[in-house]
């Protein structure tokens, strides 16, 4: 099983370090190099930007075609051009500021929805553009949504993690194009009730998303990419009345996939097993894109419920096809089915040192079983209390990501969050299989100032500012690292005081501590 690259509480002795550690330039007169330690928290603090039905956007539609004005004349077509311009920038604008307050609230990781329907946020060869951004189906918006939020993401020193749906293509009724993909490859798609989906039993299905993935990756700087819980529909497995389709609905009809792939399996095995392969193809074709980047999965909040669906995470996590994972548990303590610690425990004690981010219901905030703060504050607490695996320095609950942008932006709940549980700013952690290993910077003052030069495959660097947390078994300090600032430049003016390190960064690729200078009053 592969092992992490990353530490959630990173305990940082001379015993740990490289040698050149020992040399640190300007060591403060409370750091001793020959029996401190320096502890470095990470935690990944990720949110879903939600666009599916403009969820969170965009909320402004770009009108291309001529509208009637209040007098019932129609626009002429410098009128039309005019506004369709400035519905374009008022779209960008929402986009930057919903990022922007994002990393306000603390956040340190945007998921972006780029596909929701079988239909793309960035000009795709494979998909025809989503209906939310024009009038004109299949029509773009005369920019790219994507490259816009991968560079507001990076200028913000946020990781940006691409978030697709892979199956789902929609109602049945949704606006297309005729020579949208779902009806020139009408033979990999099934229709259940009123929705459309591709059947993950047709091999080509696998291929298609294959190129998908390698699409988005190649063409932008991601982070990552993940999919959600939309496998097989709801209802397909099980005997009796579970099995029964609902009024009017059409029965899924892969008997003929079954026959000639079903090699010796089951149903349920062999419908399984089509989702393991489409996990699977998808992580190699992330990582053949961008060895560097994460794939990771979302699936419903119980093992149960997303077993349900013909997925298994425990597979995944088997044969090494995730990266992460981010379970949904919106439920709170007390929950009669789903209490929320015990949902917490099953999934860090069955998939080993996968790592682990938690899905947090923030949309649920003032409901009846959220009716206070409190709540997240206590799932806060668990998630950072979660099951450690072998030994002190791994754990595989790395985080929180919050459903969905809009419930966490507001001023109270941001505010909420900024004076609880997201007080200080932290670095999201390095996991995943990347093989970049960036040097430590080597870092010397000039009055208040830290300045460092650049470190090959380098594109920001975090400074942080040490603070005493604790005594070493030898008599030592323990020192916690605490970001000041995430940034792209090569100097940093000092506010306080104190102990200071430098990490190098590249996505969520860290070196190790820098020297420790110290800056005197």
């Amino acid at each position: 099983m592969k092992k992490l690259i990353f530490s959630i509480a990173v305990l940082v002795g001379l015993s740990q370090l490289n040698l050149s550690f020992s040399q640190d330039k300007e060591t403060g007169r409370n750091f001793d190099v020959a029996k401190d330690s320096v502890y470095v928290p990470f935690e990944f603090r990720g949110a879903w930007l939600s666009t599916v039905e403009s969820i969170d956007w965009p909320k402004v539609r770009i009108q291309l075609n001529k509208q009637t004005k209040p007098d019932g004349s129609l626009e002429s077509s410098s009128e039309a051009k005019k506004r369709a311009a400035e519905q374009r920038e008022l779209q960008k604008k929402d986009l930057i500021s919903l990022i922007t307050k994002l990393k306000r609230s603390g956040c340190n990781a945007v998921m972006f929805q780029v596909v929701s329907n079988t239909d793309a946020l960035y000009p795709s060869k494979i998909l025809q553009w989503a209906p939310s951004l024009t009038d004109r189906p299949g029509e773009g918006p005369g920019y790219d949504p994507l490259a816009l939020a991968v560079k507001t993401a990076h200028s913000l020193s946020m990781e940006i993690h691409a978030w697709i749906n892979p199956l789902r293509i929609g109602k049945v009724d949704l606006p297309r194009r005729q020579d949208n993909i779902c009806y020139v490859k009408s033979e990999l798609v099934q229709q259940h009730g009123d929705r459309l989906y591709w059947d993950p039993g047709q091999p080509k299905v696998r291929e298609y998303l294959a190129a998908l993935a390698e699409e988005i990756m190649s063409k932008y700087d991601l982070d990552g990419l993940h999919i959600d819980d939309y496998f097989y529909p709801d209802g397909l497995k099980g005997t009796g009345e579970q099995a029964k389709p609902k009024k009017d609905e059409k029965v899924w009809n892969d008997e003929a996939l079954f026959q000639k792939y079903g090699e010796g399996k089951t149903l349920d095995q062999w419908r399984e097993s089509n989702i393991d392969d489409i996990v699977r193809v998808m992580h190699q074709a992330v990582h053949k894109a961008k060895p560097d980047a994460v794939f990771g999965v979302s699936p419903a909040g119980r093992l149960v419920n997303t077993q349900a669906l013909y997925a298994d995470p425990r597979n995944w996590a088997k044969q090494g096809t995730i990266d992460y994972l981010i379970p949904q548990i919106y439920w709170q303590h007390g929950h009669p089915i789903a209490d929320f610690k015990t949902v917490l425990d099953s999934w860090a004690q069955i998939l080993g040192d996968t790592p682990v981010i938690i899905g947090m219901a923030a949309y649920r905030y003032k409901s009846k079983a959220f009716p206070e703060f409190s709540e997240y504050e206590l799932q806060v607490s668990r998630t950072r209390e979660a099951p450690f695996l072998e030994g002190p320095q791994r754990q595989n609950v790395i985080g929180q990501c919050w459903f969905t942008t809009h419930n966490i932006i507001t001023d109270e709940f941001t505010s909420q969050m900024l004076n609880t549980f997201y007080k200080d700013d932290m670095l999201a952690p390095g996991f995943g299989t990347a093989k970049t290993i960036l040097q430590s910077p080597d870092v010397f003052k000039m009055g208040r100032h830290l300045r460092w030069g650049e470190v090959p495959g380098a594109d920001s660097f975090a400074v942080f500012r040490l603070e005493e947390n604790g005594k070493t078994a030898e008599g030592g300090t323990i020192w916690k690292a605490v970001l000041v600032e995430k940034f792209h430049g090569f100097i940093y003016k000092c506010k306080e005081s104190g102990n200071y390190i430098v990490l190098a960064c590249k996505g969520n690729i860290h070196s190790q501590r820098s020297n420790v200078i110290y800056i005197k009053d």
